[in-house]
């Protein structure tokens, strides 16, 4: 498990519940009381004073109890992931396991502590694969969830109609939300298929520096134990970086329903207001130049006949 810093700590899932519990406000209640009835005797300025000291302590009392423990990382768990997220996560633990056993073989010396540098550096980089993983797991997910050919197959049903003419108003609109579609899943495919390569390149990185570690275990060269150390910074800072890549693309989508604005297909575009008073007609139906106009009816064929001789 990776260690957590004090800000990841503090801001924490079990921190922002403790934040507003009735546990806490209950402690600051009885830390503010205990304060009255510690310095009322002296003076009644003394009394405000211990009850805003009192009421800090109990209520910062109970925050601190909601931290998590400096040493304790987040818990992964692969099984709760499908393929090819879960594999991914089990091979770089593996390769983890691999490389505490190798530094066990180390003795004592600069050496060894290089090298339990870089296993702390590598424990973060488990972390960031785990997080990276979920989120290339929820990406795959949404992806799943837009049909994009069935989003194609409207797009070439849409422009076949209209058989090299114009788009009229409502064509027009659902040409513009089955390409927004489309465009939605090229991105999201191209973020999965990155998030998926990143992975990849961090087990065999991570594999790569088992084998510098066993090889340390017998040249003892410092140096070498120095570049592995930057190696895997280089690693963590790829992978947060693309974790917080990530976020930002659910970020962008949350203030929507998650999944990129789309216009209705359809629906007609919001055009402008019309005048007051003004009768609201609807559009003219669309006809094909290509189709003939309506042949005159029995009645006005007769009355045009009539007229020359009339």
């Amino acid at each position: 498990m990776a260690s957590l810093s004090f800000r990841d700590r503090f801001f924490s899932p079990p921190v922002s519940r403790a934040v507003t519990s009735p546990s806490a406000i209950l402690a600051l209640g009885v830390g503010a009381a205990v304060g009255v009835v510690a310095t009322a005797p002296l003076s009644i300025p003394l009394a405000v004073l211990g009850a805003v000291v009192g009421g800090a302590v109990g209520y910062g009392g109970r925050v601190a109890l909601a931290m998590p423990k400096k040493g304790k990382g987040i818990r992964i768990d692969p099984f709760a992931l499908t393929d090819p997220w879960r594999r991914a996560v089990q091979e770089a633990v593996r390769s983890q396991a691999r490389f505490d056993d190798a530094v066990r073989s180390f003795r004592k010396g600069p050496l060894l502590d290089t090298m339990t540098t870089v296993s702390g550096q590598i424990e973060e980089a488990i972390s960031e694969c785990w997080q990276v993983a979920q989120q290339g797991q929820l990406l795959a997910d949404a992806r799943k969830r837009i049909n994009d050919r069935e989003a194609q197959w409207e797009l070439k049903q849409t422009t076949d109609a209209m058989a090299g003419n114009p788009p009229n108003a409502t064509q027009a609109s659902t040409i513009s939300a089955l390409q927004s579609q489309l465009q939605s899943a090229g991105r999201l495919d191209a973020l999965v298929a990155r998030t998926r390569d990143e992975l990849a390149l961090l087990n065999a990185r991570l594999d790569e520096s088992v084998t510098k570690a066993i090889e340390l275990s017998v040249s003892n060269r410092l140096e070498d134990a120095d570049a592995l150390g930057e190696d895997m910074d280089d690693i963590v800072e790829d992978l947060e970086s693309l974790r917080l890549a990530i976020e930002d693309v659910d970020g962008a989508g949350a203030g929507t329903t998650g999944a990129p604005d789309v216009a209705t297909p359809g629906a007609e575009p919001a055009g402008p207001a019309p005048a007051a008073g003004a009768p609201h007609l609807p559009p003219p139906p669309a006809r094909d130049p290509l189709t003939p106009p309506p042949l005159p009816s029995a009645g006005e064929a007769g009355q045009s006949q009539a007229s020359p001789g009339s």
